[in-house]
């Protein structure tokens, strides 16, 4: 299988004091810059190792650590592209750190004591399987499909939600069918030689030429005789001091097709699961543990909880816009650099006969800001013009039976755009397909859980 191969790496200047670390994070920057790359404001650079470069660099590195005393230190990742596969990992994100709120203690057939969890489910936006600690969670209509089609590979249980407003529920997922063993890159340290020299590409000379690699990161993979002929299996391996720990849900590839076909789950929440014939160098295979599980009568009881709330009448969530003003005026005071001043009432008022009038208000406190590390509220310039490369982007799609109508007014690191549509919602559309991944009812909605984030 095809890979690619990225290095995250800086130099270290060993004996550097507080007093003097500055002049060396010029130093980095200035190595950096001479080698035609770019980093951060202390030295840390990421290559794609691809580059026909990548020689000349690693030679120039190994040459200015010699030189200047200076020591490579970096992290390197292996992922594998262009994957044919019979089988999909579920891919969660985090919960939102306001979600789990508390944990109910109980325990396994087996009497010994575990967590499920409690949360406010109204949080989250994007409707996909969450992780939190070694837990996995999918959202209701993941768990309705799985029972509509008679898929008894996975139990189900309730995260019992606290939350004042109606929203999906979720479900903590324990597989039935545990693959008896993975591999992955575990014992793969710079000084097991026989391994780094076994795993190939670019690991063995980085490893001669860089004084540590704090990580090396290969994406698992499975042996295709462990694996069963369909249907949902998982793997589990507890996490330890060392970091070492999986806990993977894995689809077969018709199951994956339906969930695809219904909108039950995103693209981005599945991906080709690399599965090999036999063991590729540089890997270890690690036996895996079957996952512990509250017992059936605990679910059960959960069950009813869930049932109770689901008949019960609960608010929508709902932020005016005074609300969400003055959210923004606050959090403008609290991190001045990240916010624009505000658009000057003759520019603000050109906006009146535009689309973005509706927008006016929130101009008026800042022309663009960095509303948090995901979402970027673009200037009513920068908006324009990103709008207008977004539609004729979108004009092109084939592929998109009912196709967003609204405007561009932020974005994500990731590429991601943010639209206000014509109906008043906000909508987080995909770069890597036509689809909205999150959404919020309101402008102002999505203005407070935006600086929320």
């Amino acid at each position: 299988m095809k890979y690619s191969e990225e290095l995250l790496w800086i130099l270290d200047k060993p004996g550097t004091t507080l007093h003097d670390q500055d002049e060396a994070f010029q130093e980095n920057i200035a190595f950096v810059h001479s080698l035609g790359l770019k980093c951060d404001c202390v030295g840390w650079c990421e290559m794609d190792l691809s580059n026909p470069r990548t020689p000349e660099i690693l030679s120039r590195i190994s040459a200015f650590c010699k030189e200047n005393g200076r020591k490579a230190r970096g992290l390197y990742t292996r992922k594998y592209v262009e994957v044919e596969s019979d089988w999909y990992e579920l891919v969660p994100t985090y919960f939102k750190d306001n979600t789990p709120c508390d944990r109910i203690k109980t325990v396994t057939d087996e009497n010994k004591k575990i967590y499920t969890s409690v949360i406010r489910a109204f949080h989250e936006l994007s409707l996909s399987p969450k992780e939190w600690g070694e837990d996995i969670y999918v959202p209701e209509r993941f768990r309705n499909f799985c029972i509509q089609n008679s898929m008894d590979d996975l139990d189900f249980c309730w995260a019992k939600d606290i939350g004042k407003y109606e929203a999906e529920q979720y479900f903590h997922v324990y597989g039935k069918r545990l693959v008896p063993q993975i591999a992955i890159d575990y014992d793969l340290e710079k000084s097991n030689i026989k391994l780094i020299s076994a795993a190939g590409g670019w690991l063995p000379e980085i490893a001669n030429v860089f004084h540590e690699l704090q990580q090396v990161n290969l994406q698992d993979c499975y042996l295709a005789d462990d694996l069963p002929d369909s249907g949902i299996a998982y793997v589990y391996i507890p996490r330890t001091f060392s970091g070492v720990g999986r806990h993977t849900i894995l689809l077969h590839k018709d199951i994956v097709q339906s969930l695809w076909k219904q909108k039950i789950l995103p693209l981005s929440a599945l991906k080709p699961a690399a599965v090999v014939k036999s063991l590729p160098g540089g890997y270890s295979l690690k036996p895996t543990q079957v996952i512990e599980r509250p017992t059936g009568q605990f679910m059960s009881m959960m069950l009813m909880e869930y049932e109770k709330l689901k008949n019960t009448a609960r608010p929508i969530r709902m932020v005016s816009e005074k609300d969400a003003l003055k959210m923004l005026k606050l959090a403008k005071k609290e991190s001045k650099e990240d916010f624009q001043k505000g658009l000057p009432k003759t520019k603000n008022e050109t906006l009146q006969n535009t689309a973005y009038h509706v927008l006016m208000p929130y101009y008026s406190v800042t022309d663009g800001c960095f509303l948090s590390d995901e979402y970027e509220f673009l200037s009513a310039m920068k908006a324009m013009k990103e709008n207008e490369e977004f539609q004729k982007s979108l004009s092109k799609e084939e592929l998109l039976d009912a196709k967003p109508e609204g405007i561009v007014i932020g974005r994500c690191p990731d590429g991601d755009a943010i639209l206000l549509c014509n109906d008043g919602k906000v909508v987080r559309f995909s770069h890597e397909e036509p689809v909205a991944v999150e959404q919020w009812p309101t402008l102002a909605q999505f203005f407070v859980d935006a600086i929320n984030e």
